[in-house]
């Protein structure tokens, strides 16, 4: 069974969540971020992969779990954080790398540190039929 995971900061995880689980495909929601630490646990409770904030950590902790995808969500007010994990994804051996960000003067960035595919899109809503396509072969895997 194909293995996503999340990383959001927030609500806007939840369509990525939901409709991975639709498709039967074992999902979970990083948490790297002290600030974050509760929200997502209250939002997305069990499915929360914990993993302290250095990227060297981060990357030792996804590669354990051994995901097939990642989807980030860009972080709407410090897209910073958004490249430091998809730099520690990337480490972490993730095959496939989506982010979604609404501002496409930064899709050029994002591939340079490892995103295998960048979607523009104002919501996670209108990002996930998009992020979608870009699963089948891993859930078929």
């Amino acid at each position: 069974m194909a293995r996503l995971l999340v990383a959001a900061f927030g609500h806007e995880g939840l369509p990525y969540v939901d409709g991975a689980e639709r498709l039967n495909i074992i999902v979970r929601v990083l948490d790297c971020f002290d600030e974050f630490h509760q929200r997502l646990q209250r939002l997305y409770g069990d499915i929360v992969l914990h993993a302290p904030g250095t990227k060297h950590d981060v990357a030792q902790a996804v590669a354990k779990a051994r995901f097939d995808v990642a989807v980030v969500h860009e972080d709407a007010f410090e897209f910073v954080r958004s490249a430091l994990i998809v730099q520690s994804l990337c480490d972490s051996g993730i095959r496939h790398i989506v982010v979604v960000t609404a501002n496409k003067d930064r899709t050029a960035m994002y591939r340079r540190i490892g995103a295998n595919r960048v979607i523009v899109a104002s919501s996670a809503e209108e990002a996930w039929p998009k992020v979608e396509e870009s699963l089948p072969s891993f859930a078929s895997a």
